[in-house]
């Protein structure tokens, strides 16, 4: 599904590489964790992903499609919820919805097969005709979430998509990732919760400086907690 290889990059001016020869694989009906700390690397991995970097070396395939070589198949298959605040305002929540699914291409009945049991697990009835710039940040974030898989994307990536989400809502998004991997999709996600990435990821990718330093493909084998790994690699 997603495949990384090789991949380096240096932000402007940088001797040192943002992105030091990074490889890992995620394979469709998987979750994997990306952890580090900050700085580490792994908002540079994510933005490499998705196009918004350009690898100096390296390449980088999803569904074995390329930003070179088909940048249009390759941006359809992500989907991206991003850690940001940042959201049409002035757009009622309805409005975004339909706004991003009309991005990319989804037709009324699809999307709204999509959205309605989202709207209904994530509880934001009440905010559907509300500007979104009225809503709380949690509450934005519910609608990035059901945005960023409107199209039913195979690889989805969410940067530490937990941040600001009270305790029902991150029990919906934990089920929520583990049902869109069940169904053949690939998932990736940062965060600094080691308790829910021990909980839902399949595998689990550690970067440091901009290095990869540790790919667990399965905890069970580590015979160790996912905080005592951690620990152990990046200290």
């Amino acid at each position: 599904m997603l495949n990384v290889d090789n991949v380096t990059y240096r932000y402007n001016g940088q001797k040192e590489p943002a992105a030091n020869h990074l490889s890992f694989v995620v394979e469709r009906g998987l979750i994997c964790g990306l952890l580090g700390p900050n700085g580490s690397g792994k908002t540079t991995a994510i933005q490499l992903i998705l196009g918004l970097l350009n690898a100096e070396e390296g390449s980088i395939t999803v569904q074995n499609f390329s930003l070179i070589s088909d940048s249009f198949h390759y941006k359809s298959s992500i989907g991206y919820c991003s850690d940001s605040e940042s959201i049409y305002d002035n757009l009622t929540g309805l409005e975004y919805l339909n706004f991003i699914a009309d991005m990319y291409g989804v037709s009324s009945g699809k999307r709204e097969e999509n959205y309605r049991p989202l709207i209904a697990d994530f509880q934001v009835q009440p905010f559907l005709d509300k500007p979104i710039k009225s809503c709380s940040h949690g509450t934005k974030k519910k609608f990035f979430i059901m945005a960023s898989i409107v199209h039913s994307p195979p690889l989805w990536i969410l940067d530490e998509p937990l941040t600001g989400l009270d305790v029902e809502a991150m029990m919906v998004l934990k089920r929520l990732m583990k049902s869109y991997a069940k169904q053949g999709n690939a998932v990736l996600f940062s965060s600094h919760i080691m308790e829910v990435c021990e909980q839902i990821c399949d595998q689990i990718v550690i970067i440091k400086n901009g290095s990869i330093v540790h790919i667990a493909e399965s905890l069970q084998v580590e015979n160790k907690t996912l905080e005592q790994l951690y620990l152990e690699v990046v200290q």
